[in-house]
């Protein structure tokens, strides 16, 4: 499966009839009236249901009618070329429209009567016609196809809720609301040549007194890909009655998708301006520690909050989504984003899913989530937080050599390096308006591909363009990305193993840096085991293949366009310990970060989210020699462990650690800056949904506290609100110690300017090869440039301490420091080890 593609229809139904011909429809409705046992008069009968689904494919929201009323007359009076897609050229139209009528109160008022117009035409609708749209409706529910037939009676006749309907049918919930999504538009085209007819027929039914109340969110594009057939995203939600926490597989809470988020999907709350009824919390969001608590439900719970991860609030109406071995379970978040989930029994977990309007989802391919919980019997952990990140509005440029912008050019989504959109997918096209721009949405990383004639481009959404909200593309003669890899996954014995999820890590030379941005690529196997590595360049990759249970297994060295390679995953060895404090109480949620040890280098081997009443972990890997690092919420992590494969009994013990307090303010105007990411430097791994490293954000005043800071030498990074990004090194930590206040002032960006990053340091580029680190590049003007150090250099030793010991994130933390204080440098040049003595300085990279 290509990465963000979603679940196959022919996948989903039982007996592959997703993609049967409309000639069928007798036989879909023996089937149907085999299955269910009732006539379409009997479905017509069911007024409760009707008006359920009818209410789902109205959407009598004034200001989406009006705006797809505009955005249908530019796509009737200025269609797109046949050539381009029409699905991103519609969303970008829409797009435009929405963003110059937001604001517009006049039109406001004209929607409003406009409604009221409507509303007094559709009280004046033939009753009779009403009836016939219905018996339309019935029959078009009759004849839709299989799995979504099924699905959408189950949700709107029976009433059942998605992640009752996944447990049910052995699916995820995710996979049930696509089947909705379909369904619904399969409904709509049958429909469609009697609209608007029958949408002012079946307004008044929808909205009659004892209806059912179903909540439909959908962003604007979602709504125009609806109406003319082209895809899109819906969530569909029946309102419950009560705000407490509810149990089994149904919404914990009662409040409907969007109740409480102000902005539609793409525009989040700008930088320093704080989103409405969003309460600043002290100390700030994602700090606290989770916590165990006896009660006396036999299948025990886990609740915490969902969190904006960039500006530290709670999100309501998140829609979390839990799978394991009884089904799914679905849980919403309330306003204030907090969470409960709570199944009928205890068991195993994996987050599947996490989303919420104007957010990227958490969404990694099916039985491949990095995050898992343990519920036990009448054990309760409080205080989980779950990350999003906002759905931000970037703008791209596509310019040709000369930097001129092009219109018409197709952009595409090549890939992003977590591949966490793999299920709840974003859009991945775009076309270039008149100006060469288009806005998207994506992960950090992300890679894109611009195509206009036989010109191609090359972008990534690296950290400038994040800060900027700017991504550029320049077109060129840049080959295509159009090789694959195919192979197939096997065990020891040689019989082929399904559902591996297959990462394709480009592998570039040391040193060197690709001309172009090449993508992460993902595949997961089928039943026979084969995979297929889509959209790769003609250069290396390194192939890691993963599946619960077994060994990761691995490949060098594969070119694009290679076949017949083959991953073979054994059981391997297994690695446990538990995670506990230094007062020797169990940590009930963590992050674990398992690397490899290779002389200096450290392979990363794998990052999991787990939470479990007993703190206790375990894993599978190849046979050799390890590090682990435990990461928890509110505590410093643990010290890098060394284990051997087959060790079953590791301790990794968390500290208190230190806190770090201060302000960041403008170093111009020298006020307070909101928002600002505060996070350790160097520190990483983990799922977006649950990093190691979370960081945290600073308040209205430009305040902020920041606890579990492990002993040793510290260096905080901090960036955000349109500024330049700063390290600020220098400090040492010990455990239960206050660092500061520190006073950070940032510079603000000017338009057109490149972000510059302000640290301290000696000025060298490294990389770990064999017992040492490579130096890459050297800063000019740099302290390392003044001691004699060269491109080529072998770093031994750092302040006197080996290589193989710091690794490169212990050499840097060691190099990181004061402006003009000094630290003992080894290098090797060929067989003669040089000792230097560099001086830190102040840098601008």
């Amino acid at each position: 499966m290509r990465l963000g593609a979603e679940p196959s229809a022919v996948s989903d139904a039982a007996d592959g009839s997703a993609g049967e011909e409309w000639s069928t429809q007798g036989q879909h409705f023996l089937r149907w009236r085999h299955a269910v046992g009732v006539t379409p008069d009997a479905v017509l009968r069911d007024l409760d249901g009707l008006r359920a689904l009818a209410r789902s494919l109205v959407h009598g929201d004034a200001e989406t009618d009006d705006l797809l009323q505009d955005t249908a007359i530019a796509a009737i009076t200025h269609p797109p070329d046949e050539e381009r897609p029409t699905r991103p050229w519609l969303a970008t139209v829409l797009r435009n429209r929405w963003r110059m009528n937001r604001r517009a109160e006049s039109r406001r008022r004209a929607r409003e009567q406009t409604v009221a117009a409507d509303e007094a035409e559709e009280q004046r609708d033939d009753p009779i016609d009403r009836a016939r749209v219905l018996e339309r409706l019935s029959t078009a529910l009759v004849v839709l196809d299989e799995p979504f037939r099924t699905t959408v009676i189950r949700r709107y006749l029976d009433g059942e809720s998605a992640a009752e309907i996944a447990r049910t049918q052995g699916v995820p919930a995710g996979t049930v609301r696509w089947r909705l999504k379909t369904g619904l538009e399969r409904l709509r085209a049958a429909l469609d040549d009697a609209a608007p007819r029958w949408q002012r027929a079946l307004a008044p039914m929808a909205a009659g007194k004892g209806a059912l109340l179903v909540k439909a969110k959908t962003s604007i594009a979602t709504l125009v890909v609806l109406v003319l057939l082209l895809g899109g995203v819906a969530l569909f939600v029946i309102k419950g009655g009560d705000d407490g926490p509810t149990r089994g597989p149904v919404v914990a809470g009662a409040a409907p998708i969007g109740s409480a988020a102000k902005l539609p999907i793409g525009v989040p709350p700008k930088p320093n301006e704080a989103p409405a009824e969003a309460p600043v919390h002290d100390p700030l969001p994602g700090q606290g520690k989770a916590t165990l608590e006896q009660i006396t439900a036999p299948g025990g719970a886990v609740s915490g909050r969902v969190i904006n991860w960039s500006t530290g609030d709670g999100v309501s109406g998140a829609e979390l989504t839990f799978t394991g071995a009884v089904g799914a379970v679905t849980v919403r978040t309330k306003g204030d984003g907090a969470f409960e989930l709570a199944p009928d029994a205890p068991g195993s977990f994996a987050l599947s899913a996490a989303s919420a309007p104007g957010f990227l989802p958490f969404a990694p391919e099916l039985s491949h989530s990095s995050v898992h919980v343990g519920v036990a019997k009448d054990r309760a952990v409080r205080g989980i937080t779950v990350f999003l990140f906002p759905a931000v509005d970037y703008v791209g440029k596509v310019v040709d050599g000369k930097g001129a912008p092009v219109a018409g050019a197709r952009v595409r989504l090549l890939g992003t390096p977590q591949g966490e959109q793999a299920i709840d997918k974003l859009e991945v096209e775009w076309t270039s308006d008149r100006d060469g721009t288009f806005v998207f949405h994506a992960a950090d990383n992300a890679v894109f591909e611009a195509v206009a004639g036989s010109a191609r481009g090359f972008g990534r959404l690296d950290g400038d363009v994040a800060i900027t909200k700017q991504l550029v593309i320049t077109l060129g003669d840049a080959p295509a990305r159009d090789a694959t890899i195919r192979g197939k996954t096997i065990d020891a014995t040689g019989a082929p193993i399904a559902d591996v999820l297959v990462r394709g890590l480009p592998d570039d030379p040391p040193g060197k840096e690709p001309s172009q941005p090449r993508a992460v690529a993902f595949a997961t196997s089928g039943p026979d085991g084969a995979f297929v590595l889509e959209g790769l360049d003609r250069g290396t990759y390194v192939l890691i293949a993963e599946a619960e249970g077994r060994a990761p297994a691995g490949a060098e060295n594969v070119k694009g366009g290679a076949k017949g390679v083959t991953l073979t995953l054994e059981p391997g060895k297994a690695i446990g310990g538990t995670v506990v404090t230094t007062a020797g109480d169990p940590v009930p949620a963590f992050t674990l970060v398992v690397v490899k040890r290779i002389e200096a280098s450290r392979q990363f081997v794998l990052a999991r989210s787990i939470v479990t009443p007993t703190g206790r972990f375990e894993i599978r890997v190849p046979a050799g020699d390890y590090e682990l690092i435990a990461s928890a919420s509110g505590w410093a992590p643990s010290a890098a462990t060394e284990v051997t494969a087959g060790t079953t009994d590791a301790k990794l013990t968390v500290s208190l650690g230190a806190t770090v307090k201060g302000v960041v303010v403008d170093a111009e105007k020298g006020e307070p800056l909101q928002y600002v990411r505060v996070m350790r430097e160097g520190a990483g791994g983990g799922a977006s949904a649950a990093p190691a490293n979370a960081g945290t954000v600073t308040r209205a005043d430009g305040t902020f506290e920041l606890t579990g800071i492990p002993p040793g030498p510290v260096a905080l990074s901090f960036g955000g609100g349109g500024h330049h990004p700063k390290i600020e090194g220098g400090m040492t930590a010990v455990d239960g110690g206050v660092l500061g206040p520190l006073h950070v002032a940032l510079t603000k960006i000017i338009d057109g300017e490149k972000p510059t990053l302000e640290l301290v340091g000696i000025g060298v580029k490294l990389a770990a090869e064999g017992d040492a680190l490579r130096v890459d590049m050297v800063v000019p003007g740099s302290g390392a440039q003044a001691a004699g150090i060269i491109v080529g250099d072998m770093v031994v030793a750092v302040d006197g301490l080996p290589i193989t010991k710091l690794g490169v994130d212990g050499a840097v933390g060691k190099i990181r420091g004061l402006a003009g204080t000094t630290i003992s440098v080894s290098v090797r040049r060929g067989d003669t080890i040089v000792p230097l003595v560099v001086e830190r300085r102040r840098l601008k990279l």
